[in-house]
């Protein structure tokens, strides 16, 4: 719906005659940007993050080092159905924005240009965090590491709070369901062997509050 609704705002932006039309294609980026973009960038869990590791030292022995990760990307956890939606978007809208910014400088439009451009790196920005945990446990670069330790140690972050998550809301089925699914994967198998206490998944218990 997004990707249909910004291209007929940049269609209409190029094609009406209007002396204001120029400006049409800037309005989603900027709404998205101004509306939703924050969620992603600054949002903090409605859990506190002591009580989060508190929760968590009962299954893990790497328990801050989750909860930091967790707490970083949380909009990402606490919505993993939309949160892969948002990130596309954001793809979507960024690009338009930088397209656009570079049309209005070139109609010397100095000052459309400049705000279509930061709202374009709003965008780029929250299209880095907002799927951001189960991007990088899909990316195989992250996964094989190669030459950069840190990217499979980020790796291994995310798809352990993937499945750590579930144990903050155990009564979330979404969630329960994508733990499941994360820790099948052999990769996380050895991991939760290591850093897990029973050395698998399962969870008990009642949604902690906030």
């Amino acid at each position: 719906m997004i990707f249909l609704i910004n291209a007929i705002a940049i269609f209409a932006s190029f094609s009406l005659n209007q002396i204001h039309a120029v400006y049409w294609g800037a309005v989603l980026p900027t709404l998205y940007a101004i509306v939703v973009a924050p969620q992603a960038l600054i949002a903090r869990p409605e859990i506190p993050a002591s009580a989060i590791t508190k929760i968590l030292a009962d299954k893990w022995d790497n328990a801050e080092d989750l909860t930091a990760y967790i707490v970083t990307y949380w909009m990402a956890f606490a919505h993993p159905a939309t949160s892969g939606k948002k990130q596309r978007n954001s793809v979507i809208l960024y690009l338009t924005s930088f397209f656009l910014g570079i049309v209005y400088f070139l109609r010397e439009l100095f000052v459309a240009g400049i705000i279509v451009f930061v709202m374009g790196y709003i965008l780029y920005r929250m299209s880095l965090r907002a799927d951001r945990p189960r991007s990088v446990y899909a990316n195989t670069d992250f996964r094989d590491g190669g030459d950069n330790e840190f990217a499979r140690k980020e790796w291994e972050l995310a798809a352990m709070s993937i499945v750590a998550i579930s144990d903050l809301y155990p009564d979330d089925r979404a969630l329960k369901v994508s733990a499941n699914e994360v820790s099948e994967d052999e990769d996380v198998k050895s991991l939760l062997a290591k850093h897990r206490h029973d050395g698998r998944m399962g969870v008990t218990g009642s949604r902690p509050a906030a």
